[in-house]
């Protein structure tokens, strides 16, 4: 858990091995004929214990020999492919002139192996989801962790185990990764289950959805960083509109704005009966939201959305707050005073919600009000970050503003001396409350794993907008620059999704509620505008978007606008009778958006054609 966010770039490892997990996962199958009926695999399970444990007697030369028990048709070979995984290939009954500790962890991983494979067996057998039997593995940690790698007078190696977890047994005396080893050996017996006894693919998924957060912010998160390290983050990744409350219903609809009807904070009005949240409950997940739903949830009155079983959503018209704050929690309004910090006591309830449903596949959303100005930490954390030099990328109180339009100018005008350096404290702030939101997620992640469910469950981290900290002389959201409108983009499945690999795709908000739809067997909306993208976990070459619209209803200085947005040009076109209004940028040449050429004649084809690129975007 963070303890101190001064160390902002440090890595917090979540796991070791997730690398050697994913390629175990992802290993090909074998020809196992498919175990059908519940007494196979009761008999299967029952069997690869006795099997296991006459196997583990020998250790040490006791002589026993082992005739494997009878071996239902359907697993024919499995008892050989489990023997090598656990003790390697070579016989056990050389394991002569090891010490204890290395005869324990040998020991260990076999029993630990038996365990899994008859309670994982038995739960499919009785038609259960993944639940509580990874537990059986913890034993590896606690003996091997405890050892080093050993070498007898024959050259033989204590601990042996196949060549999936080969590369986490070292050379002689060096330490064993014990935590790795239980990951590692538990991931193959995953797949030797999932070939024998074949079940549908319906993770649990996890959402944390902060607000206001920038994408260049996650380096401050260690437990995020790490998520990065081992999921597959997406680098171009955008909401479609820079609006919390717009944002927010793209992501639960699936559609943009101008589809679902909220193109501002107030008022909320949208179809709450067509949701990621409905589509999920029909398939029979149990969803729970943690925090903010919308701007005003005051005006749905004590009731609870559609689609959502555990409810504990912020009340206020900003969405949340920090401390002081109230909650509509299951149809009943509750006030929490100056001592408690909403993101802690939100903390709570994902806790024990993930507890309450690790029988069955859920859904859960974590929504804190972190970063959202003003940014108020959790008072242990008042003193992160004192050491943090601010970012100041090019746009920052950009000078030279001729080619912008008037209301970037106007800002320029009304800022005072003071001004940018308030800007950096508040910048500064925004990362110390998100210190609170990173311990968060390191408590779900452990929750997960104590409860045999990180496997089986699928971790989103991502926000809906970003915001702006002096550049081009904001300090709001509602543009189309890109520090408005990029957005963290994390996705984290282990031994399902790539691990520490990157997509350059334009991802956006509106993907994420039809990829966990088609995750979890769901059926999103046929008016759904935005993309799975299954595809590009599974192969990363399928064939997907060119461009998207940005939309906004602006605000007292911004005005209206909509955009179109490429993988490497940006135009904005601007509501308002004067002045600039429309703009065209070359991101790649140009990433930091300082040089507007929609006015420059040798843009003139580029900017008709990105004209009509909008215009195509806008048709209903």
């Amino acid at each position: 858990m963070l303890t101190d966010a001064k160390a902002e770039g440090a890595a917090r490892p979540v796991w070791t091995a997730i690398l050697v997990s994913f390629a175990v996962l992802l290993a090909g199958g074998h020809a196992y004929a498919r175990c059908t009926s519940g007494s196979e695999l009761t008999q299967m399970g029952g069997s690869l214990q006795v099997d296991l444990a006459c196997r583990a007697s020998r250790l040490g030369g006791s002589g026993t020999v082992c005739t494997p028990p009878a071996t239902p048709a359907c697993a024919s070979g499995v008892y050989d492919e489990v023997a090598t995984l656990v003790f390697g290939q070579a016989q056990v009954d050389a394991a002569l002139g090891f010490s204890s500790r290395a005869l324990a962890c040998q020991r260990a991983i076999a029993v630990g192996a038996a365990r899994f494979l008859e309670r994982r067996l038995d739960e499919r057998a009785r038609g259960q989801r993944r639940a509580l039997s990874a537990r059986a593995m913890r034993l590896i940690r606690s003996a091997c962790s405890r050892s080093v790698v050993e070498e007898n007078a024959s050259s033989q190696m204590l601990p042996r185990v196949g060549s999936e977890c080969a590369d986490l047994v070292g050379p002689p005396q060096s330490s064993l990764d014990g935590e790795g080893l239980e990951r590692c050996v538990r991931a193959s017996l995953e797949r030797i289950v999932d070939d024998l006894a074949p079940e549908p693919l319906r993770p649990n998924v996890v959402v944390i959805l902060t607000d206001d957060q920038r994408a260049d912010s996650v380096g401050a998160m260690p437990t995020v960083s790490s998520l990065r390290e081992e999921g597959l983050s997406f680098t171009n990744a955008f909401t479609t509109s820079p609006i919390c409350t717009p944002s927010r219903v793209s992501f639960l609809t699936s559609r943009y704005p101008r589809n679902h009807g909220v193109t501002a904070n107030a008022p909320v009005q949208f179809d709450d009966t067509d949701t990621l949240a409905t589509w999920l409950a029909a398939a029979g997940y149990t969803n729970g939201l943690f925090g903010k739903y919308v701007n005003g949830t005051d005006v749905f009155g004590e009731t609870v959305p559609p689609g959502w079983h555990d409810w504990h959503a912020f009340l206020g018209g900003a969405g949340g707050n920090f401390y002081g704050f109230r909650l509509n929690e299951n149809g009943t309004f509750k006030t929490y005073g100056e001592s408690r910090y909403s993101t802690d006591v939100l903390r709570g309830r994902l806790l024990t919600f993930l507890r309450a449903q690790a029988a069955k596949p859920f859904f859960a959303i974590f929504t804190p009000f972190a970063p959202h100005d003003p940014s108020e930490p959790a008072r242990r954390h008042e003193d992160a970050f004192a050491d943090w030099t601010p970012m100041h990328p090019p746009s920052w109180l950009e000078e030279d503003l001729s080619d912008k339009p008037s209301w970037v100018r106007f800002l320029k005008t009304i800022r005072g001396p003071d001004w940018p350096a308030q800007t950096d404290e508040n910048h500064r702030q925004a990362l110390q409350t998100l210190v609170a939101v990173d311990e968060a997620i390191a408590k779900v992640l452990e929750k997960l794993e104590s409860l045999g469910l990180a496997d089986n469950t699928v971790v989103v981290f991502t926000s809906d907008h970003g915001v702006h900290f002096g550049e081009h002389w904001s300090a709001n959201k509602f543009t189309a620059y890109e520090e408005a409108i990029r957005i963290p983009y994390v996705l984290w499945h282990p031994g399902r999704i790539p691990a520490g690999e990157t997509r350059d795709e334009l991802a956006l908000n509106l993907d994420l509620a039809p990829t966990i739809a088609a995750l979890g067997g769901a059926t999103p909306s046929p008016n759904a505008d935005g993309m799975s993208l299954v595809p590009l976990l599974e192969t990363g070459g399928a064939p997907w978007r060119e461009d998207f619209l940005v939309e906004s209803s602006g605000e007292i200085f911004v005005p209206p606008l909509e955009a179109v947005r490429t993988d490497r040009w940006k135009y904005v076109d601007l509501a308002g009778n004067g002045g600039i209004r429309e703009e065209l940028y070359d991101l790649a040449a140009d990433p930091y958006e300082l040089q507007n050429v929609a006015q420059n004649p040798g843009y003139a084809a580029k900017l008709a054609e990105m004209q009509g690129r909008l215009d195509a975007l806008r048709q209903p």
